[in-house]
């Protein structure tokens, strides 16, 4: 056997256009780090705006809610308000007929009264008359 003469190693020199290619890539991982970092910034900043939003909505629900819990409040005292009130002008009404009632039995006594007040004078004045008449004539009546 015969050997084969050994392949002559080349040396190794870095090749003269891949420096090009090189910071070529350098520029397109540092150009997607910043778009990384840009991005992230922007989603950042995009949940910080959504969380203020949640925050300003649940800010006007829970006032909103008061706002209900005070209005309801204040129909249910309103409308107690409007119960007592209309349970007093039922009073009055009954007060009112009650007087209209005693007004007219009054004037019904009154108008008995004077009627027969006439009738008890000339029945007084004859009474009278007949006791000035017996105590003149000696107590004979007449």
């Amino acid at each position: 056997g015969r050997q084969t003469p050994p392949v002559p190693q080349m040396e190794y020199e870095p090749n003269k256009g891949a420096s090009g290619v090189m910071e070529m890539i350098e520029k397109l991982i540092h150009e997607a780090n910043d778009l990384k970092a840009e991005s992230q910034k922007g989603e950042s900043e995009a949940q910080a705006a959504y969380e203020q939003t949640i925050a300003d909505t649940n800010g006007s629900v829970e006032a909103l809610q008061k706002e209900i819990v005070a209005k309801t409040k204040a129909k249910a005292e309103a409308h107690k308000d409007k119960l007592r009130a209309e349970a007093d002008h039922a009073d009055t009404l009954k007060e009112l007929e009650g007087l209209a009632k005693y007004t007219t039995d009054l004037h019904e006594d009154c108008d008995y009264v004077m009627k027969n007040f006439e009738v008890r004078q000339g029945g007084r004045q004859a009474e009278i008359e007949a006791l000035q008449q017996a105590k003149q004539g000696g107590g004979r009546p007449p």
